[in-house]
């Protein structure tokens, strides 16, 4: 039938009801068939479509066949397959009976689950609650129960670590019944335990009271270290006493005075005993008679035998090693303090200020592990952070040491009553000063008003001595000067100077006024003396020799003890030195050349140069002329029998040649002046030496010493 129309419709389109058919369908189909590939490739080939119809008619009839074939070949399979179709159509279907049961499960077990999430959350909130309701119980039970082994341990167990442990324990308890005894009143637990925990602290009480009694009467006896049991038994059970103190402060206070009636008894027997064996090594520097102004006459024993002179005695007024007593060791060197059995043993013996820095070293040791302990053992942490436990240690303290600090007193009064020791006394003012420093760095404040009580002792004692030793320079003033004078140096000179030096070197880093005053008066007493006896002598030339050589003695022994001219005390014997040596050349050159320096003076007065008598001013040239040489010759001698010492006879003859110098050229200056007024009669005038003539032959005498 398809070739059929295909034949209808390319043939005729005649009058045929197909073809009218065909006609009123072609429009319809036509744009698919033309754009069909393979009518396109027939018409493009010119293939009769007729034949081209009945080619593909069999060809399809032939695949009909084929696939019948195939069909038939396949029916079993088809058939098989058909059968598993049907299997797999009924697992389907229970599948979905299964599926829509479990959908309908699913929905049950959801509503299961959102009620288990709500009591889930119900038991969250009740668990929290119960957990907070927990603490608070068990920190409550915590803090009022106490175990029956730490309560059977307190009651009737020995005082040891173990019982340190559960007391411990047990103040934890107690201190949180008390602070939380009116939030939680009401609770029963806290109504029944608070009676048998006061029970339980005064049970302690009595047994910690009893313990410290007993290792406290151990300190009784001289041969037991106090140090040694502070730090190995009281500070390991300081706890017992800080619960004493808290808890039953009767018992503290009566621990507390029978350590410081022991520790009192204690530490008086050992520094009374130290401070006797002290008094045994001490070596007498000075008596009375020990002053800058005593007279070597004077110093005559009752037997006749001379006793050694005050330079003889180095330590009276040189200071010399005994500056090293009054330092303070660093903690690393050796012995601080003098130990008194080694000294016994050496046949030792010391200076005061020796014997009493090693006493006030002991003395400060002690104090300040006494004040550490007293401050860790008797005051509590409570009271360590408020200022009344640093009262209580202070009260504590003092009742303890205030006699031992009265046998340091005692000890350095009997010294003061009968030294004449100067030096001894700054030395032991110095020590005061370092240990005051000491005690500071220590931070230990209670022996304040030990160092007040020795420094207003030391002071006083040592403005008494050194206006002894102003007197003495006053008695010598006083006396008679000798028209003959020794032009050596008296013996106060030098004690002077070693004493000022002494002096000077204790006060360095210190200036203190008191020392600075009592030298300045003592300088205006010996410089009295020294004038006294100068004017005394109706030798000028003696007497200014006397004065140099005592100057100079006074500076080279402040030179040598490492004074320079800032200090005061070099500068103004400086400047007396410099004043009197000016004062010899004036006389040297009145002795040998007083010719020219009177023609030179009464010269210079004159209003007119030609009021100048040209006669005298030959005259004078002539004798200078004449016995210039000699006479310096003879001023160098003179220079080298007064003045031994080298450095001051050269510097002398300086002055002296100098002056000269000075007189020479003034002389020359009026002769020219004078001279060229009379030009005509200059050969009738002597002429002078010239000043360059003179001063090259002064050079010579400038290594004579």
């Amino acid at each position: 039938m398809a070739n059929n129309s295909v034949d209808l419709v390319f043939e005729g389109f005649d009058t045929t009801d197909e073809l009218g058919d065909v006609r009123t369908e072609v429009p319809e189909d036509l744009p698919d068939v033309q754009n069909d590939e393979l009518i396109k490739s027939v018409l493009t080939k010119g293939v009769d479509l007729r034949q081209y119809s009945r080619q593909i008619e069999q060809e399809l009839n032939s695949l009909e066949d084929e696939q019948l074939a195939s069909y038939e070949e396949h029916e079993g399979a088809l058939l098989e397959l058909d059968s598993e179709i049907r299997s797999c159509d009924e697992v389907l279907e229970n599948m979905e009976r299964l599926l829509v049961n479990f959908k309908s499960s699913l929905g049950a077990i959801n509503n299961d689950i959102q009620s288990l999430q709500n009591d889930s959350l119900s038991m969250s909130v009740k668990l929290k609650n119960r957990v907070v309701a927990e603490k608070q119980l068990d920190k409550i039970i915590q803090g009022v129960v106490v175990p029956p082994d730490a309560v059977r341990l307190i009651c009737n167990g020995e005082v040891n670590e173990r019982y340190l442990e559960c007391l411990v324990e047990v103040n934890k308890r107690i201190a949180y019944m008390r602070v939380h005894s009116k939030q939680h009143k009401r609770l029963r637990a806290f109504q029944e335990i608070q009676p048998e925990l006061d029970r339980l602290c005064f049970r302690a009480s009595s047994k910690l009271r009893e313990f410290l009694l007993d290792k406290i009467n151990v300190l009784r006896s001289l041969n037991s270290n106090a140090h040694v049991l502070q730090s190995s038994i009281f500070l390991k059970y300081r706890f017992f006493n800080h619960f004493l103190i808290e808890r039953h402060p009767e018992a503290a206070v009566e621990v507390r005075d029978s350590y410081i009636h022991i520790m009192r008894q204690y530490y008086l027997d050992h520094f009374e005993t130290y401070q006797r064996g002290l008094m045994k090594l001490e070596r007498v520097v000075a008596d009375k008679a020990d002053v800058i102004g005593m007279e070597e006459s004077n110093k005559l024993s009752l037997f006749g035998a001379a006793k050694p002179v005050a330079r003889d005695k180095a330590n009276v007024f040189n200071l010399g090693a005994r500056a090293s007593s009054a330092l303070i060791e660093s903690e690393d060197s050796s012995p601080r303090a003098i130990v008194l059995s080694i000294a016994s043993d050496a046949n030792e013996k010391y200076t005061f200020e020796a014997l009493f820095r090693s006493y006030s070293l002991a003395l400060v040791d002690n104090a300040t592990t006494e004040y550490e302990f007293i401050m860790q053992f008797f005051v509590s942490p409570k009271a360590r952070q408020r200022i009344t436990g640093s009262d209580m240690a202070r009260m504590v303290f003092s009742h303890i040491f205030d006699p031992s600090m009265r046998v340091g007193e005692q000890f350095l009064k009997a010294y003061l009553e009968t030294t004449y020791d100067a030096l001894g006394v700054l030395l032991c003012v110095r020590i005061m000063s370092q240990l005051a420093s000491e005690l500071q760095r220590r931070q230990v404040p209670v022996l304040d008003s030990y160092v007040n009580s020795m420094n207003m002792l030391l002071w006083p004692r040592f403005q008494a001595i050194l206006d002894g030793h102003i007197e003495s320079a006053k008695r010598l003033a006083s006396y008679k000067a000798k028209s003959k004078i020794d032009t050596q140096p008296p013996a106060i000179v030098r004690r002077y100077a070693e004493l000022a030096s002494s002096l000077l070197r204790l006060n360095q880093g210190y200036n203190t006024h008191v020392v600075a005053l009592s030298l300045a008066r003592l300088r205006t007493e010996v410089q009295a003396y020294l004038t006294h006896v100068a004017d005394g002598s109706s030798d000028k030339h003696a007497s200014l020799v006397f004065l140099i050589n005592s100057y100079d003695l006074l500076l080279t022994v402040l030179y040598e003890n490492g004074f320079s001219e800032r200090e005061e005390e070099v500068s103004s014997w400086k400047q007396e030195f410099a004043t009197t040596v000016m004062a010899f050349a004036e006389s040297e050159l009145e002795k040998h050349f007083g010719y020219l320096k009177l023609f030179v003076i009464d010269a210079e007065r004159q209003s007119d140069i030609a009021q100048i008598s040209a006669d005298e001013l030959g005259r004078t040239a002539s004798v200078f002329n004449g016995e210039w040489r000699a006479q310096i010759s003879a001023i160098n001698s003179s220079i080298i029998q007064s003045f031994s010492n080298f450095r001051t006879g050269t510097e002398i003859l300086h002055v002296v040649l100098g002056q000269l110098i000075i007189y020479y050229t003034r002389f020359h200056s009026l002769y020219d002046k004078r001279i060229a007024r009379r030009a005509a009669s200059a050969s009738e005038i002597c002429q002078p030496v010239g000043v360059q003539t003179v001063m090259v032959d002064i050079k010579k005498y400038r290594n004579n010493f």
